[in-house]
């Protein structure tokens, strides 16, 4: 099966359960968060512009926004990013952060100012792409509902953090054709790790279920 249809089956199943809803919620919330952490950590003060201040900004806005979509959803326990409340969190996690080191790495040779600026590019244009498209599946799949309404303005954003950090590569990098697809390959694997680690937490959650019924 591939990957996009195995990704619509899964969302199917997440938003058909409430409880699995409100931890699918949260875990998009604290990969928001990551995002919005690891830009202020990465990036020296004496070179933070505007435009990387806002983007810092927006990603916390955007955490805040699914959290509070989550605690409405599944109550007041949603109200923090411990493990019971996240749907695979440490894979989650595992895909920011290894993409991040492997980004990272691929310009070990250069001046710290260029190494930072060229790994927060790169690893925003890889997650900005995914998440267009997870979220635009995860759109379709919630119909009019109010979460897909609010979920439109995030989709907005993310497009304008996509082209505006594409512009960047493309005037910063003279080998981005190349990089970016050698990019894309590390972004998938870890990005198919994280559908396969979901894939087995809602077989168990099935099975547990299947069992608590019988």
């Amino acid at each position: 099966m591939q990957t996009q249809d195995r990704l619509e089956d899964l969302i199917g199943a997440v938003v058909a359960d409430p409880a699995l809803h409100a931890r699918w919620l949260n875990t998009f919330s604290y990969l928001e968060y990551v995002g919005f952490r690891k830009i202020v950590k990465s990036q020296r003060t004496e070179v933070l512009t505007a435009a990387i201040l806002g983007h810092a900004c927006e990603e916390g806005r955007h955490a805040l926004g699914l959290k509070k979509l989550a605690i409405k959803l599944g109550g007041a326990q949603f109200d923090s990013y411990a493990p019971e409340t996240l749907l695979c969190g440490e894979e989650a996690e595992a895909y920011f952060q290894d993409l991040d080191q492997a980004c990272d790495a691929a310009f070990a040779d250069r001046s710290g100012e260029q190494r930072g600026k060229l790994t927060y590019c790169y690893v925003t244009w890889l997650v900005e792409r995914r998440a267009l498209d997870v979220y635009q599946v995860y759109k379709r799949a919630l119909g009019e509902s109010e979460i897909a309404r609010k979920l439109g303005g995030l989709l907005a954003e993310e497009t304008k953090h996509l082209a505006d950090v594409e512009a960047l590569l493309h005037a910063g990098d003279p080998d981005f054709s190349t990089r970016s697809t050698e990019f894309k390959a590390v972004e998938a694997a870890l990005y198919q790790n994280f559908i396969d680690a979901l894939i087995r937490t809602l077989a168990q959650h099935v099975a547990i279920a299947a069992v608590a019924s019988a």
